[in-house]
């Protein structure tokens, strides 16, 4: 009498391999972005380019160690702009798309509002929103959700919108709401699409603070590229960029991660040769 035995379940790639997988796939990347540094830094020392035209990489990471440009208190009041705007755009960009596909009326009233607003360029509107709001950090907000919503209300839109038709006639013939159609079949449908606003949001908010910062305040990275750039120092400005955009990897990466723990159907990488 033989014992039938049973295989273990697989239950897929462990932390490890998916950890390994990740490093794999964006390795060309990196070492790309690390053959571009080592180019700068050759340039600049072999053609002696004075640091005032074009500062070194290790210039502009010695600048870093500056404590009279105030990195600290620069960095946070950034990143409370653009988490600040990348939250108020996101809810705003949703609630808009909502309103957007709940019935042809509001379809044909709100969207060409919006289409004339993101017309408009959204560096004149900073004057406005610093006489109505004043210095600090909702200008910078206020300016950086103006720049970043658009795109969120797209790509919700047409997610809610493209719910198959055969399935929205069958909830209707069972006599669902409106309300239960949105729960159950568009807000679901539209998750990847949510994503892609969020993915376009996290890049988008990081520019539209700096936009603000520019215009409208007396701290942070883009008030000190600024006040740099009135004295000609021109290594703060490079070390100023180099934390905005890793400010801007970071969050974009934090996106994607909530991505594949939400919906990871809907993202997909080749991790394969």
């Amino acid at each position: 009498m033989s014992l039938a035995t049973t295989a273990p379940a697989d239950d897929g790639p462990g932390w490890a391999d998916r950890a390994r997988a990740t490093v794999v796939y964006y390795l060309p990347s990196l070492l790309v972005i690390l053959g571009l540094l080592v180019l700068w830094q050759v340039g600049v020392m072999v053609l002696g380019v004075k640091e005032y035209i074009l500062p070194s990489p290790l210039a502009a990471l010695k600048a870093l160690g500056n404590s009279n440009y105030q990195w600290g208190a620069n960095f946070l009041a950034t990143l409370y702009a653009v988490l600040g705007a990348f939250v108020l755009s996101a809810v705003l960009g949703v609630l808009l798309a909502v309103v957007i596909v709940w019935n042809d009326l509001l379809l044909r009233t709100v969207m060409p509002v919006l289409i004339l607003f993101n017309t408009l360029p959204k560096i004149a509107l900073a004057p406005l929103f610093v006489i109505w709001l004043g210095y600090g950090i909702w200008p910078n907000i206020v300016i950086g959700t103006t720049i970043a919503f658009f795109p969120m209300v797209v790509n919700t839109a047409v997610g809610l919108a493209g719910a198959e038709p055969e399935m929205l006639d069958l909830v209707r013939t069972l006599k669902a709401s409106r309300w239960q159609v949105l729960k159950k079949i568009r807000f679901p449908n539209a998750v990847p699409y949510i994503f892609v606003g969020l993915k376009l949001n996290a890049t988008m908010s990081v520019i539209g603070a700096i936009v603000g910062e520019f215009v409208a305040s007396e701290r942070g990275l883009g008030s000190l590229i600024i006040t740099s750039g009135v004295t000609m120092e021109t290594a703060p400005i490079f070390a100023s960029l180099l934390l905005i955009s890793a400010m801007g990897l970071v969050l974009y990466g934090v996106v994607v991660a909530v991505e594949r723990v939400v919906a990871p159907w809907a993202h997909r990488e080749d991790t394969t040769d």
